[in-house]
């Protein structure tokens, strides 16, 4: 049986080779999608991988051998049996269904791929690029019921001639996404008394106490301000020692405190700064007995912001089960980290629109300060429009790596 890849930039022209090659009685016995290119994985060119057989035949063929070997190797083995047990055993039989109930699974599977294609081509309209940019989401992790709306709403807006020029239905695309992403814009500490406290929370791993000092890197060396750090992560030495020295480099005041007294006392210690950021142990969104705990922190000084830190590699049920477990500590704010490991950006459209919490920052990696920017809808509507042909995405995106 001659086995071959076939490589398109979607499901539905991977699918169209296959055909070509093989005709309508080809058989799809793997799929895969993945990305290449781009920038820190930014921007990248999202293609599928199919591999087909020429037909249905061929693949019954190679299984009614391999079932046969296996009940040559089955018998052997169990006439080898009956002769050290017992002359009058009598070996099992192999279910003669078993075969074709396999064979009837992977055609139900084929038929269900199949159909799952056709019912997005008509979703999207068919053709054309707004079918295109359709397909592109949902391919960026947008979720189909999501891509049509924004489809549909772009089709209420042009005409169908204005939807024959890609540029501008793209345009009109980002605009729709856009829409859909609520932002809070960058911490302003014009709307609160001095010192403005900010407090980050989220499950471990996802990088709060890097982000902490991105945005004190930020305040203090652009904005000179009187910055302040106070920790209460002492689960873990590696975080004290790693947030006291980024607090050595940047020459601001760090404060380590074990109990909701000693956080009072040392927000008054830092009365004279201008913003003190609070650093969080991470804990795990089921682990309620920590957010309780972490709770009677904030009871005894109330940030004036919460900002919940979670990672953009994340699946939409990891996310919003994360902000469900985490609203208890007041949380008005998402930042998104870790968008240079993203495989899509749909995740976050979702999780924004149904958390109805707005968003303020991003990180794209390690770097202190630069890699940090305030989350635009912009942004993250040309993010997750990005694909192969867009070069506007593409620049976005490299944008959005470099911190500009």
């Amino acid at each position: 049986m001659k086995l071959k890849t076939f490589r398109g930039r979607n499901m539905a022209d991977a699918l169209e080779q296959v055909k070509r090659q093989f005709g309508r009685q080809a058989v799809i016995l793997n799929t895969r999608t993945a990305t290449e290119g781009g920038l820190f994985g930014l921007g990248a060119k999202p293609y599928v991988e199919i591999t087909a057989a020429p037909g249905a035949d061929d693949l019954l063929e190679i299984r009614r051998r391999g079932i046969q070997r296996t009940r040559s190797v089955e018998t052997r083995r169990a006439d080898g049996a009956a002769k050290m047990n017992s002359p009058v055993q009598r070996v099992a039989k192999p279910d003669a269904s078993a075969p074709l109930v396999s064979e009837l699974g992977e055609l139900k599977s084929l038929v269900r791929q199949l159909v799952t294609e056709t019912k997005r081509d008509n979703l999207s309209g068919g053709s054309g690029a707004l079918c295109e940019y359709y397909r592109n989401l949902v391919q960026n992790a947008v979720a189909e019921e999501i891509a049509q709306q924004l489809v549909d709403k772009v089709r209420t807006e042009l005409t169908p001639r204005q939807l024959l020029d890609a540029r501008q239905t793209r345009a009109t695309l980002a605009r729709a996404v856009e829409s859909m992403l609520p932002t809070a814009g960058p911490i302003r500490l014009e709307d609160a008394p001095t010192p403005k406290i900010i407090a980050l929370v989220g499950p471990t791993g996802v990088g709060k106490t890097t982000t902490i000092a991105k945005l004190a890197a930020q305040f203090c060396l652009r904005d000179h301000r009187k910055v302040g750090l106070i920790t209460i992560d002492t689960y873990r030495i590696a975080a004290v020692e790693q947030l006291r020295t980024y607090a050595d480099i940047i020459d601001v005041p760090l404060e380590v405190v074990m109990s909701p007294t000693e956080l009072k006392d040392a927000v008054q210690r830092l009365s004279d700064r201008d913003v003190i950021f609070l650093d969080t142990a991470g804990r795990s969104q089921r682990d309620k007995a920590k957010n309780t705990e972490l709770k009677a922190f904030f009871d005894e000084v109330t940030p004036h912001e919460v900002h919940l830190v979670l990672s953009s590699t994340c699946s939409e049920a990891v996310l919003m089960e994360t902000v469900q477990r985490f609203r208890v500590l007041g949380i008005d704010r998402l930042i998104f980290t870790k968008l240079d490991e993203a495989l899509g950006f749909g995740v976050m459209l979702a999780c924004l629109r149904k958390a109805e919490v707005h968003l303020s920052y991003i990180t794209t990696g390690q770097g202190v300060p630069e890699d940090i920017r305030v989350g635009e809808g912009k942004v993250l509507a040309n993010l997750i429009l990005a694909s192969g042909r867009q070069d506007a995405s593409k620049r976005e995106g490299q944008n959005v790596a470099s911190g500009a």
